[in-house]
């Protein structure tokens, strides 16, 4: 029987199950930033570098065009905060700022950023104390995720259990031999206000004045106290306009700050008060509950004993291209040829995927979609619903997702009581995924903050 978590957080977000059955090492991450360091690989698999582990920059050629792209060394900050910040202070609208993949908010963190309708002398060596630009080149094209193979994560943990030392090569050796799952981690959820799939599942199901109250009026234990006390008031009174005032001011309340002005003027206007919010902050609420959606099928999957890196009759397979990522040619495995896809599997050459369910999703009979199906039937989610009729530009058609992932282990040693690894992921994964299956901690909303 496959392990499962004790943990409400991560029941609360679908990850139900582990895939390794060795004990866990406990620990907390992220307690400095330092701790925490995660640095974007480019496809060509140069390293975008930190100042802290002191790696070259890579090398990029610059081309003349409406572009400028910056290595950015950023630290404590999440990348929409990232945006309006280079947004107000460039003086561009966010749309012109496009980056290769979000990054985590608790950590130092390097990427490239590139902004249209700019020249390199408008870019200051630092965006404040906490964003500085390592290097700058002029560029023809944006920065997109295709132009990333993944992220190199630096990570300590500490005050490890050293009496269950041993469960680490455990862990990493189950996880050789059976994949790492690809759960969206905590941060896609987020850990102080693990909602944002909450809110995704009321505006796909049309609750849109269900999403407002979401975002505003319900408090979580891991705020602060003075942010339970307003989202309390907003609660109890729907006195928009003086939760207003009550709402601190800076970028980190954004959200609710925009919401909250609409509101003031139109308090039962909430589609407006929605719209009210970057279309890149919506559409993550939508793509929060696919993702949910996808956590909670992966760990029925788990919890039944199926394999995740190996194809059973009635899977789907995405073939990998020559640097390991899915490609988009998908494959329905027959019972005649499961064998010969499991050899592609083993090479590295293809892997099981999952829906990411949207309105275009279509269903192939095999277990993995009996799984999903049952999944939407449970949540009471018709596919039809992601075609988002009241806000159009928060409909999604939907994909696919590897079921696992092969880590690349560079370094894991043990000094006293911390662990300290160096692995790389492809895009698109959580280095918490990794950290959870080693530490198997029962209060992630702490352990991981």
């Amino acid at each position: 029987m496959p392990l499962a978590s004790e943990a409400w957080l991560d029941r609360y977000i679908g990850m139900n199950y582990y895939i390794t059955d060795c004990e866990g090492i406990d620990g907390k991450v992220k307690q400095n930033l330092e701790d925490f360091i995660v640095e974007e690989v480019l496809i060509d698999g140069q390293v975008v570098p930190t100042s802290i582990t002191g790696k070259p920059l890579p090398r990029i050629v610059g081309k003349p065009g409406p572009w400028v792209w910056m290595i950015i060394e950023k630290r404590g900050i999440d990348a929409i905060t990232l945006s309006l910040i280079l947004s107000r202070k460039l003086g561009v609208s966010p749309r012109d700022i496009s980056f290769g993949g979000l990054k985590d908010a608790v950590a130092v963190t390097s990427q490239i950023v590139s902004v249209r309708g700019i020249s390199i002398n408008d870019v200051p060596s630092d965006f404040g104390r906490d964003i500085k630009v390592l290097s700058v080149v002029g560029m023809d094209r944006a920065f997109i995720t295709g132009n990333i193979w993944g992220n190199e994560f630096t990570i300590r943990v500490r005050n490890i259990d050293i009496s269950k030392r041993d469960s680490i090569n455990c862990v990493v050796n189950q996880l050789m031999e059976r994949g790492l799952p690809t759960y969206y981690g905590y941060q896609r959820f987020g850990l102080k206000r693990p909602n944002s799939h909450v809110i995704g599942r009321h505006i796909i199901l049309g609750e849109f004045e269900s999403a407002v109250s979401e975002l505003l009026a319900h408090a979580y234990p891991m705020e602060s106290p003075r942010i339970r006390e307003i989202r309390e008031f907003i609660a109890r009174t729907g006195d928009y306009s003086k939760a207003l005032e009550l709402m601190p001011r800076g970028y980190r309340y954004y959200p609710e700050r925009a919401v909250l002005r609409q509101l003031s003027s139109n308090p039962r206007d909430f589609v407006n008060a929605l719209r009210k919010l970057p279309r890149e902050l919506l559409i993550l609420y939508v793509e929060s509950y696919q993702s949910y959606l996808f956590n909670l099928a992966l760990s029925e999957r788990i919890g039944r004993g199926l394999p995740i890196n190996r194809a059973l009759p009635g899977d789907m397979i995405a073939l990998l291209d020559e640097h390991g990522l899915p490609t988009k040619h998908v494959i329905y495995v027959n019972e005649s040829m499961v064998d010969k896809v499991n050899e592609l599997i083993v090479k590295g050459r293809a892997i099981p995927i999952g829906h990411l369910v949207g309105y275009n999703t279509k269903f192939p009979p095999g277990p993995q979609s009996d799984i999903e199906i049952d999944v939407l039937k449970r949540e009471g989610v018709d596919l039809s619903m992601f075609r988002v009729k009241s806000i159009p530009e928060l409909s999604i058609k939907g994909s696919y997702r590897s079921l696992s992932v092969k880590p690349i282990i560079i370094n894991i040693n043990l000094v006293g009581n911390e662990l300290n690894t160096v692995f790389r992921l492809p895009r698109g994964n959580y280095a918490t995924a990794l950290l959870r299956e080693l530490m198997k901690s029962k209060q992630p909303e702490i352990d991981f903050t």
